[in-house]
């Protein structure tokens, strides 16, 4: 963290992000199980991770331009009280025995809504804290801080629910939303430059600038477009990680090193935001994304021919280093090129495609291994890798010419 140790107010918000994300990995543990436990369907488990990426979609084009011209500091706070709300929920109420599927996935769809707004916001609200300067070092640091809370996360998910049981320890949860709204909170600012802007709010005129931006912009265009293809890739290899391991590797379904594939992939992202700040700068965009999806493409081959477990979680460190490399430059470069008064609207584009593309992903990738095989499979993942990276080294111009913070 280079520089930003001195950073009060950052340094107090990235602990309290901390708190917040290990909570959220907890629940995306405990949840699942709340849910196979009451209902013994692998089809509704699996639905409810589905509920965390539709409400971005849906409402993402709205949240961006509101966050970029309301309170920040109250979306992001505000956000995080209706979640730690809405999951204290599902203890109290399988305290008094009447706590249903239904209800679970009422508070995962309504939590997921707050979080489409308060994530918008952070998209500005960063740049605001550390400047251009500091940028890539926060998020590099938020980044292999997110990955280390995803690792840690699901482990202690798994001992509370075994201890205190699923729904008690949806708790962790809450309290940690708790505790980052009220860390949050106490940082005076509206993580903006500058004073909000003035007059009423109109979205569809909002996104009409955000988007003319966008089209505007070659590198930015460029990133949005690349970024899919990336996310095409990465949701199919993940998508069928565990049918990779069973089928090619000849693992048992229940054996730990399952378990550990994914620990591999953590593992890798949280090497990759150590490192960002050491590798990026604006006008290296041009290098650092083709090369990142193209060592991604060459991975997912690689794991298409390998039968070793060794090598196969070897690989997968390698891939999600790749994969995090590749997210967190466009991030970056988003937040610096637009001005503050889009960075929300430009950003939330990003998210929608990147996080639309994995289910696409993981659906292209079930269809070619049930027709052929999961080989088939990663090959698909890492043709559509190997385009973007094609895209990425013609079209990207990146300037230095970036807006000031």
């Amino acid at each position: 963290m280079p520089g930003l140790r001195d950073e009060k107010s950052f340094v107090r918000w990235a602990v309290a992000d901390g708190v917040s994300v290990m909570g959220t990995s907890v629940s995306t543990v405990v949840l699942p199980l709340v849910v196979y436990q009451t209902t013994g369907s692998s089809a509704a488990t699996g639905g409810l991770f589905a509920l965390r990426i539709i409400p971005y979609i849906l409402f993402g084009a709205v949240a961006g331009p509101v966050a970029d011209r309301k309170n920040r500091r109250r979306l992001i706070v505000g956000g995080h009280i209706i979640e730690g709300v809405l999951g204290a929920t599902i203890p109290i109420a399988a305290l008094m025995g009447v706590l249903t599927v239904a209800q679970v996935y009422a508070v995962g769809l309504l939590s997921a809504c707050a979080f489409v707004f308060s994530d918008a916001a952070v998209f500005g609200a960063v740049p605001a804290m550390v400047g251009t300067d500091r940028l890539a070092a926060a998020n590099g640091f938020l980044g292999s801080m997110v990955s280390g809370a995803e690792i840690a996360g699901p482990a202690l998910g798994g001992v509370l629910a075994s201890t205190i049981g699923a729904t008690n320890a949806v708790w962790f949860d809450c309290f940690s939303f708790f505790f980052a709204a009220a860390v949050q909170g106490s940082i005076r600012s509206t993580f903006r430059i500058g004073e909000p802007p003035t007059g009423p709010l109109r979205i569809k005129e909002q996104i009409g600038k955000a988007i003319r931006f966008v089209r505007g912009n070659r590198s930015v265009a460029t990133l949005l477009l690349t970024g899919f293809g990336n996310s095409l890739g990465f949701g199919a290899v993940l998508g069928l990680l565990v049918p990779y391991a069973v089928e090619q590797l000849g693992l048992p379904e229940k054996d730990l090193r399952v378990g550990l594939m994914f620990s591999a992939s953590g593992c890798g992202a949280l090497i990759s935001g150590l490192l960002f700040s050491r590798v990026f700068a604006p006008i290296r965009v041009k290098w650092i994304t083709p090369i990142a999806i193209t060592a991604s493409a060459m991975v997912a081959i690689g794991l298409a021919f390998s039968t070793s477990w060794v090598a196969a979680a070897c690989l997968l460190v390698l891939f999600s280093w790749s994969i995090g490399t590749t997210v967190t430059t466009g991030i970056t470069y988003r937040q610096l090129a637009a001005p503050d008064e889009l960075r929300s609207s430009v950003n939330v584009f990003g998210r929608m495609i990147s996080w639309g593309g994995q289910p696409f992903g993981a659906g292209i990738g079930a269809f070619v291994s049930s027709a052929l095989d999961v080989r088939a499979a990663y090959i698909v993942a890492a043709v559509s890798m190997s385009i973007s990276a094609i895209c990425a080294l013609v079209f990207l111009r990146p300037s230095t010419a970036l807006h000031p913070t």
